[in-house]
């Protein structure tokens, strides 16, 4: 399949996606204001926003589209911000630490376009630079998990909203929360070493090298 096809498939995808989005989050406005749940119809107001995240941030950097990171950010979004909030999906066993689990996937894919960014290249040759970039991005991805959970003791503190589950769990749910976005990012980071070593590429390393090749290579 041709480039030109291929971004079209994804320009497409995406279309869809964003219109299930739109569907899914109308009903909940309407369902949590019908039954007067407005704690809950807060939650469905943020969600409004919360996909435009990425979007926003490429247009302020003035970052060329990668459409693969629109599409799974908006993915992302729809069920960590939509669904799980709007519909309560959170209160199923397993759904948050998935969620936290795919994070991690999101934090080392962070990690590497980084990685690129502040050395200006994406090569990684020498013995010295594998284990450097290797450190690096498994750092920022736990970085990025505890800055999370930060957050959450934040509104904790000063909201007094507890989707840190202090009161019921303690520190059970951060430390497990934590640990999902790091194994995440090794299992990532397997992958990562293996196209190091033989060159053999995935969908990630694919997005990696496209958001460098039209966002980092160009501008040099």
């Amino acid at each position: 399949m041709s480039n030109s096809k291929y971004e079209h498939r994804l320009k497409r995808i995406l279309a869809v996606c964003a219109a299930i989005y739109v569907i899914t989050l109308a009903y909940a406005l309407y369902h949590n204001f019908s039954i007067k749940d407005y704690g809950t119809l807060g939650m469905s107001c943020v969600a409004i926003f919360t996909p435009l995240i990425v979007p926003v941030i490429f247009k302020l950097f003035r970052f060329q589209p990668v459409y693969e990171i629109y599409l799974l950010s908006t993915v992302f979004m729809y069920f960590a911000s939509l669904v799980g909030s709007s519909y309560h999906w959170y209160s199923y066993a397993g759904f948050d630490k998935v969620l936290h689990f795919c994070s991690g996937i999101f934090g080392l894919m962070i990690a590497v376009i980084l990685f690129f960014a502040i050395r200006h290249s994406n090569q990684v040759r020498t013995k010295e630079d594998k284990t450097l970039f290797l450190i690096f991005i498994n750092a920022v991805n736990m970085g990025i998990a505890l800055i999370w959970e930060f957050y959450e003791y934040i509104l904790l503190v000063f909201f007094n909203n507890d989707a840190i589950n202090h009161y019921t769990q303690g520190v059970h749910d951060s430390i497990t929360d934590m640990l999902c976005a790091t194994v995440a990012g090794l299992l990532l980071t397997v992958l990562i070493v293996r196209y190091l070593r033989n060159g053999k590429a995935n969908f990630f390393i694919n997005v990696y090298e496209k958001f460098y090749t039209r966002n980092i290579e160009h501008k040099q």
